[in-house]
This record gives structure tokens, sequence and C-alpha cells, in this order.
């Protein structure tokens, strides 16, 4: 039989990520769903969007395939900037957990 249970919200957190790592890596996942939803929306190849971006295609490339080590969130951010995007921050208090994940 199989036990549910609840998320802490976070994916990454609930894979066994430390909290702090687990926030950076869910804010570079969000911001590569809203470039990926941009670059479709666009209707753009992979090298027009490069080029517009700032960036080379391997690297956008990597970006669109998940591959976030070594990308920063400030040049993510720098990539949504320069596709005419605006990127909001917003911190808030983070929710306790009220049972440990299994």
């Amino acid at each position: 039989m199989t036990e549910w249970v609840k998320s802490s919200g976070n994916v990454f957190e609930d894979l066994g990520f430390d909290s702090a790592e687990a926030e950076v890596l869910k804010v570079k996942a969000q911001l590569k769903m809203e470039l990926e939803k941009e670059l479709i929306r666009r209707k753009l190849s992979q090298t027009a969007a490069a080029k517009l971006a700032g960036v080379d295609r391997p690297m956008l490339n990597k970006v669109m395939r998940g591959k976030l080590t070594g990308v920063t969130i400030d040049k993510m951010v720098q990539m949504h900037s320069r596709l005419g995007k605006s990127v909001d921050v917003k911190v808030k208090r983070q929710q306790k957990r009220t049972a440990p994940l299994h």
C-alpha cells in the first residue's frame, strides 16, 4: 500500500535538498519555466532566442533542458530582461512543516 505524505510546497526540499538550496533550485525552476513559456509564445528557435537573450545557443539549450547547475539566477534574470520581461521578487516567511517527510 502506498503511503501519501503532504508536500512541503517545494519539490526540491521534498527530494532531500536542504531548505536553502531547495529555495534556490525552486527559483531557478520557476525562471526556466517562464523563459520556456515566452519562447513558445514567440515561436522562437533556440538560436534566435539565444541571440535575443544575450547568451549562446548551448547555454540556452542547457537551461531549456533543466540543467541549471552553473547557471546563476542573475544570468536567468538578465535573459528575461533582454526578452522584454521583468522579474518580481517576493520574500515571505517560510511555513513550518507540520510532520516530517519520509
